[in-house]
């Protein structure tokens, strides 16, 4: 079977492209599970935050929606979910707005993707197992199966081979968005699991602040040690350097909490303990300690199954980033979480995926236009 385009995988980014593809052009979408945009469901807390605020093409996703029929609401801190609060509305949403020449291969997982050369025309050939077809022949792909974060919903990782075989680069790739792994000497993290706190959190690198890893909101303790938004913010910082052994270069790395952010050293000067500010459960247990400066020891950040990114990816030195089209390869073009692209929680990596995968779409649109395909 031959389509003007191939999306590999059907997620975020892969559904907005599909449903941004005009209605003429013949597509196929092959999706490993049995349901596309299973990732989807899980984001925001089964709300999905669509965008936010701060994301500087935020209007580009809005109006995207908006010609869907969908509806926004925003909260205090500048986050946008579907009016309804339910993330089962944006799967719908997006595959409503899909045109009739869409097939979908579920169950399906691409296994290799080439360049082709039948009959004079240049375009792909995307070998399949599973219940799709065994083989597709494209004009254009997008490649869009995510990363390697969440494998529990499909995302193990597969795109990144495509790319390398097409002398893509990809950077290192690391788990970001989850919890910390902690240690502090003489401090059970286990009799303080589910506490939370409000608290302002910064990064530390060889005991010296790490520029841009600051956080403030409310930290949850867990058996392993810190999570909570706050803390998921700066697992992007938690890097190893070229040649340094992941394991190694987290050794380097602690996290400073203040469990008083709203009040000054002056105003805690006289206290005898901090139940009052913070549960009395975890009062006891930093009792006699800085509240305003407690450091932790980081030993190491959850992994693929706990979180919600992938660091790393493919390089967008090598991405048009208006069309998301190969430099190296023409038609072959990227979207979402398999580029190396991330944002903080709030809705900026959803953003990423809807933004690439509408820009793939667009460019693809014209592209088939001018060359007649």
């Amino acid at each position: 079977m031959r389509y003007n385009v191939c999306i590999i995988g059907g997620g975020a980014a892969g559904l907005a492209a599909a449903a941004s593809l005009d209605d003429g052009i013949s597509v196929c979408v092959v999706e490993k599970n049995r349901i596309p945009g299973r990732k989807i469901l899980a984001t925001g807390g089964g709300r999905c935050n669509l965008t936010n605020e701060a994301c500087e093409e935020k209007q580009l996703t809005m109006d995207f929606f908006a010609c869907l029929g969908m509806k926004f609401c925003r909260d205090s801190e500048g986050r946008y979910y579907p009016y309804s609060e339910k993330a089962s509305d944006v799967v719908d949403i997006l595959t409503s707005g899909i045109g009739e020449n869409t097939d979908f291969y579920f169950e399906s997982q691409a296994a290799s993707v080439e360049c082709s050369n039948k009959d004079g025309d240049t375009g792909f050939l995307v070998k399949c197992h599973g219940d799709g077809k065994q083989a597709i022949e494209a004009d254009c792909v997008i490649i869009s199966p995510g990363g390697k974060a969440a494998p529990q919903y499909g995302s193990t990782g597969d795109g990144y081979a495509f790319a390398s075989g097409f002398g893509h680069k990809v950077n290192r790739l690391y788990p970001i968005l989850a919890g910390i792994c902690c240690d502090r000497e003489g401090f059970d993290f286990s009799e303080v699991k589910g506490v939370r706190a409000k608290a302002a959190v910064k990064l530390l690198k060889d005991g010296k602040p790490v520029e841009g890893a600051y956080q403030t909101g409310e930290v949850q303790f867990t058996e392993y040690g810190l999570s909570g938004i706050c803390i998921f913010n700066l697992t992007p910082f938690v890097r190893a350097e070229n040649g340094e052994d992941f394991r190694d270069a987290v050794k380097r790395y602690s996290i400073s909490a203040d469990f008083a952010p709203d009040f000054s050293e002056d105003e805690l000067r006289y206290r005898r303990d901090w139940f009052g500010i913070v549960t009395k459960k975890l009062s006891d247990r930093i009792n006699g300690a800085d509240i305003k400066n407690i450091v932790f020891d980081v030993t190491g950040v959850r992994g693929w199954k706990d979180a919600q990114c992938t660091g790393g990816g493919v390089s967008t030195d090598e991405i048009d980033s208006n069309t998301m089209e190969s430099k190296l390869i023409p038609g072959l073009y990227f979207a979402g979480e398999i580029l190396d692209i991330q944002g903080p929680c709030g809705g900026f990596n959803l953003q990423n995926a809807w933004e690439t995968g509408i820009k793939a779409a667009k460019a693809i649109n014209r592209r088939l236009l001018k060359y007649g395909l």
